[in-house]
Formats: C-alpha cells, structure tokens, sequence
C-alpha cells in the first residue's frame, strides 16, 4: 500500500472508530459518572462529554451552559460574604482574607468525594406510565476535619479579630488535611428516555445529585 494511500486509509478509520465510541451506548452507571464528575469534581472536560451525550435525546438548546469556575468563584464568594455579614464591620475586615480561604478549602475538599455504585435497579415512573427510572445505590465517600472543634457563629461573633483569624486559618489547615474518613449511603435516579430503540438516561437536571451529597456532606463536617 503506496504511502498516501496508506495514510487515507488510517484517517478513515479512525474517523468510523471515533464516530462509533461518540454513537456507543452508556449504560449507568457511566452516565452516572459523567453528572458526578461534572457537577461534583466540577470537570469542564467531562461536562462537554454530557453534553454531547445529552443532545441527541434532549437538544442541544436543553444540556449544560454553566460556568463550573465562575459557579464555585460564586459559591465561595456568597458563603463568605454570609459568614462576614455576622461580624462587627472591624473583624470582617481583619479577617476577609481568612474566611475567603477557608470556605474555599471547605468547597474544595468537597470535589475529592469519591463513590462507589453497590447496587443498580429498575423501578417504575411514578411520573409517567410505561416509563422505568434506574435508581443507582451508592456509598459516598467523604474526608474531613477531625480535631477542629466546632465554633458557633454566637461564638464567633464574640471572639477577638485576631484569635478568629487564627481559628480561620487552623480549620483551613485542617481541611487540606481531611483525616477522617466517612461513608455515607445515599439513592440517585436516573430517568429513562427511548429514542430510536435506545435507552438515554437523564438525571432530570443536576440538582438532585448536588443538593444531596451537599447535605450529606455538611452533616458530617466536624465544624
């Protein structure tokens, strides 16, 4: 096989393989991976590859058009501004810095929560007649702070500007750290769509997934 053939022939082919993983179906448990690892990891990479997955079954107008940066950038900013608001105008200003870093430690820590599926089964759609939802049972696995003791926002709106910004800086510490271990069971859905004589499975929207594993979370924080 003379030279430039031999490269057309190459491009072909990897250009039917790429075309055959992009139409493969996903069963699951993968597609469970992708809205963990998007949402919760906060992957740009893995939100496009949702995305693509989504937009046959959904329309392109309908999948994901966050900003997973500029959405944690927020979350950050608004669990701060929340704490500072508590504090005398003086505290807030000594320990702005300090708080900003810790809640984005406290988020942080959060993206490394891992999961392992132990179960997966088909139930009916109370929603919707001859429609199935697969419901993924999952243990969660989180690390967090152990030695910190807990501090009350009363506490803390007592406490000197400096002695706060050394218990901010001590619990951000201690968040990179994240010694003890906790696991956690907690049942996700995923709804079922036929299109095509294929099965897509659709979490319905985000919220579900990060609304629990955030509860489950913060419940388990040693403040």
């Amino acid at each position: 096989m003379k030279g430039p053939v031999r490269i057309l022939f190459l491009l072909l082919l990897f250009s039917i393989q790429s075309l055959s993983a992009q139409t493969k179906a996903l069963n699951p448990e993968q597609v469970f991976g992708m809205y963990f690892d998007a949402f919760v990891k906060q992957d740009e990479n893995t939100l496009h590859k949702l995305n693509a997955y989504l937009s046959p079954f959904l329309g392109a107008e309908n999948t994901y058009t966050i900003d997973l940066k500029r959405s944690n950038n927020e979350e950050v900013n608004n669990l701060t501004n929340v704490f500072l608001t508590n504090l005398s105008k003086e505290t807030a200003a000594v320990c702005k810095t300090e708080a900003g870093a810790y809640f984005d430690a406290l988020l942080s820590n959060l993206k490394k929560t891992r999961y392992v599926v132990k179960e997966i089964k088909e139930v009916k759609n109370e929603y919707a007649d001859n429609s199935l939802v697969t419901e993924l049972n999952v243990d969660l696995h989180f690390s967090v702070p152990a030695k910190i003791p807990e501090l009350k926002l009363e506490d803390a709106k007592t406490m000197k500007a400096e002695e706060l910004k050394n218990y901010l800086k001590n619990k951000t510490e201690a968040f990179t750290k994240s010694e003890k271990k906790v696991t956690v069971k907690q049942v996700f859905k995923l709804y079922q769509i036929k299109k095509e004589g294929r099965t897509y499975y659709w979490n319905g929207g985000p919220q579900e997934l990060v609304w629990k594993l955030n509860e489950l979370y913060f419940k388990n924080l040693n403040h």
